[in-house]
């Protein structure tokens, strides 16, 4: 288990951390260090907020003491862009209002910069840089009936607000879950079955496509074509972006989840496994074997050695894409990762949702591989 203890007696013990980067001691089946059988990765995770043993801050019994918490949420989401990993989350200062906190990492000192709230979204699902901002999927605020839509926000680098995009308001509740930027515009999906195509410059809609749901998105970096997996009837299926007329539709094992456009392949995780296909043809090449798992793969990420996935329940694996294995599968108990996960420094940045009793989980923690 994972404590904010464990780091109180590093820090009691003086032992040396690099910037605002705080040294885990991993349990259970976990590659590595030096518990796994593979080439394994070494992480630490780095406090977000203000309330931080790298500033000094005392720690009595896992919770923090005598610090002033910002009022920045737990991070759901992080983004690579700009020379930054980016993380984003739901204010917790501001329970039920439409306010996403946004902070910057520097991915060479492993050191947080400034807080900066974004009105206008909450529970940020997915991110991607496009035209020169930062687009995030969430949801809005309820309206008066209860319920709420689907929304992108395009943000710049300084925390302004250049675009805002909101779903139609329905008698069902619909929330962003994936958004994904290529063949010239910005692809919003959000679960009640819409696909909604952006201009990146303006924010504007340019079309719609309509889905059994939306889980995860991409644009194939070979074809120009939309990927969009759906759990809904557990599928994959390949759109034109510039007609979103429907090329392909393809059944999977497993509820499907991320997909991700690497090596001019594209891959889509499932809980059962990792499907990869020819974009050009419109095939299945390769079908690989999952580690197990008991949550479906939220966030993956084309990066260091291979693709890295994550999931809710405490899991990041990577799929070595030269010897074709499964050969990082580090896991954390009493910790809840969320995706999407970023790669930026060498390493891959994984979003805390809940790794500690309170403030709950400002942190992110940094992957880095040992081997190759």
């Amino acid at each position: 288990m994972i404590t904010r203890s464990v780091l109180a007696i590093a820090a009691a013990a003086g032992i040396a951390t690099p910037g605002a980067a705080l040294a885990q001691a991993p349990t259970g089946p976990i590659v590595p260090p030096a518990q796994g059988t593979t080439t394994g990765a070494t992480w630490s995770t780095i406090d977000l907020g203000t309330c931080s043993i790298a500033t000094g801050t005392a720690v009595v019994n896992g919770n923090w003491a005598g610090c002033a918490w910002a009022g920045a949420g737990a991070p759901d989401v992080a983004v690579s862009a700009f020379g930054s990993v980016w993380l984003a989350g739901s204010s917790i200062g501001a329970p039920g209002a439409a306010i996403t906190a946004l902070q910057p990492v520097d991915p060479v000192t492993s050191l947080p910069g400034s807080i900066m709230n974004v009105t206008g979204i909450t529970a940020p699902a997915a991110a991607v840089a496009a035209g020169g901002a930062l687009w995030f999927a969430g949801s809005s605020a309820s309206s008066n009936n209860g319920h709420h839509s689907a929304v992108a926000v395009a943000v710049t680098p300084t925390g302004a607000v250049r675009h805002r995009f909101r779903g139609p308001v329905s008698s069902y509740t619909a929330s962003g879950q994936s958004i994904a930027y290529g063949a010239g515009a910005v692809w919003l999906g959000d679960d009640a079955g819409r696909i909604y195509a952006l201009s990146p410059t303006r924010g504007s809609l340019i079309r719609q496509i309509r889905t059994p749901n939306t889980s995860g998105l991409a644009v194939s970096s070979a074809t120009g074509t939309l990927w969009a997996t759906g759990t809904r009837g557990r599928s994959v299926r390949v759109f034109s972006t510039a007609t979103g007329a429907q090329r392909k539709v393809f059944g999977v094992v497993g509820s499907p989840n991320a997909v991700v456009s690497a090596g001019g392949s594209m891959w889509v995780f499932t809980q059962r496994y990792l499907y990869r296909y020819d974009p050009r043809r419109l095939r299945q090449t390769a079908r690989y074997a999952m580690p197990p798992s008991q949550s479906g793969w939220l966030g993956a990420v084309s990066g260091p050695g291979g693709l890295w996935a994550s999931n809710w329940v405490a899991q990041v694996v990577r799929f070595n894409t030269s010897t074709r294995t499964f050969d990082v599968d580090a896991r954390w108990s009493n910790q809840n990762f969320s995706g999407p996960l970023a790669s930026a420094g060498g390493s891959v940045w994984v979003p805390d949702r809940n790794n500690s009793p309170f403030p709950v989980g400002h942190a992110v923690t940094r992957i880095t591989p040992t081997g190759s």
